[in-house]
């Protein structure tokens, strides 16, 4: 039997609405294929779904019950009879939002899978189109870098945060991360970063003198994007890509009449669909092979993040599991490690 984690409807409380359920996996139709999940992360978008916030919706269910889990890694088990796109072995990622990841086999149309080489982390393959291409497009996309350029991030110990760091220092770049002021600078998720700060500490700080700080990303909005919005070089490029402070559309953050007029900042927002979507299904299978050729190489590495594996038989794991959401929650845990379920073995 398969299992999986589901929602009834829309809860306030991500915990209190998500629980394990088994059941039968179909037989893939003529365009369809049958799936094992391999692995796939607790991220913020997945929890906003739950919650009832995000406008896309699960488009898979178990007994009226939505699977929750918008991103992650399987493995093709068998295809349909006019299936080309992929064959049993490949690997593939969602190419579509809402495929619910959190189960350990499903039934999907071949044409919301995307091909990708065999890797040798599935850890790093699950947070493929959810980390790793944001982190990348925030680098490619956003503004031209050039060696001796610096950016500065909030969020300093977030998966992307990392990943951010590891792109740059591929282009000669380097990066300063900011941390919550009761935050130890000296964590593992840390130790990339060229520069680490507490928020307290911007902008009236000597060790951003002298530096030509031409990007500031922002996932926190608010009084933390206003501090890092106040670091960045005349002509620079701010750009927010989230809000894990919450307060939603009605949030504001503030900024004076020198960021705008005398230092001709650009302020832009950043959606990781919006890039993915520009660019065709070969561009982006051709990326997925150069990036897993990174991982392959050890070019691009691991970030620190929480590893559940899958055991729904064992006593104790839905609280587990329970926890792991909670913490994913929470608020005051912005910057907290990521927690990935492990279906393999």
């Amino acid at each position: 039997m398969s299992s999986a984690l589901v929602f009834a409807k829309p809860d306030g409380k991500v915990s209190e609405a998500i629980h394990i359920v088994e059941y039968a996996a179909a037989r893939p139709k003529s365009d369809e294929v049958l799936v094992e999940w391999l692995a796939a992360p607790i991220s913020p978008i997945d929890l906003m779904v739950v919650v009832g916030k995000y406008p896309v919706k699960p488009k898979h269910s178990v007994n009226g019950e939505a699977i929750a889990g918008f991103d992650g890694v399987a493995r093709v088990l068998k295809c349909g009879d006019q299936v080309e796109s992929v064959k049993p072995g490949d690997l593939v990622v969602p190419n579509t939002l809402g495929l619910g990841t959190w189960r350990t086999s499903a039934v999907l149309n071949a044409k919301d899978l995307l091909r990708i080489p065999t890797v040798t982390d599935v850890v790093m393959a699950a947070l493929l189109k959810g980390a790793i291409l944001p982190a990348y497009f925030l680098i490619e996309d956003m503004r031209t870098l050039r060696p001796g350029d610096w950016i500065i991030q909030n969020a300093g110990t977030g998966v992307i945060s990392q990943l951010v760091v590891q792109f740059a220092h591929l282009r000669g770049v380097k990066v300063i991360s900011v941390v919550r002021d009761r935050q130890d600078v000296h964590l593992p998720a840390l130790q990339n970063a060229d520069i680490v700060l507490r928020e307290p500490e911007l902008p009236a700080t000597d060790l951003l003198h002298g530096k030509r700080i031409v990007l500031g990303l922002d996932s926190v909005f608010g009084a933390a994007a206003a501090k890092v919005a106040n670091c960045i070089s005349s002509h620079g490029t701010f750009v927010n890509y989230g809000q894990l402070s919450g307060g939603g559309p009605s949030a504001s953050m503030t900024l004076n009449h020198r960021l705008l007029f005398f230092d001709r900042l650009t302020f832009r927002s950043f959606r990781g669909t919006e890039q993915t979507a520009s660019r065709s299904k070969e561009e982006l299978e051709d990326l997925c092979a150069w990036l897993t050729h990174l991982i392959d190489e050890g070019m691009l590495t691991r970030p620190e993040i929480d590893l559940l594996e899958w055991a729904p038989q064992v006593e104790g794991f839905e609280r587990r599991v329970h926890d792991a959401l909670d913490r994913a929650q929470d608020s005051a845990a912005v910057g907290s490690r990521k927690t990935l379920l492990k279906f393999e073995a």
